[in-house]
């Protein structure tokens, strides 16, 4: 998938989420060093959810609205 975005003549976002915030969701990053590597070298960008997301899941779920 992030292959495809590699087509320079089509708009594109090129990020990779790096799922490391074992404290607020669930860390699988074992296994993401290629992908990482990969980031790297094609430039893409990375977003940790443990350093960049303010807000992973809200604690509290969102009030229903009244139908």
């Amino acid at each position: 998938m992030l292959d495809f975005t590699q087509q320079d003549d089509k708009p594109s976002l090129r990020l990779l989420v790096l799922h490391d915030d074992a404290e607020r969701e669930f860390a699988y990053t074992s296994g993401a060093e290629k992908a990482l590597a990969e980031a790297n070298t094609r430039n893409w960008t990375v977003v940790s959810m443990k350093n960049d997301f303010k807000t992973v899941f809200d604690r509290k779920p969102a009030a229903t609205p009244a139908r």
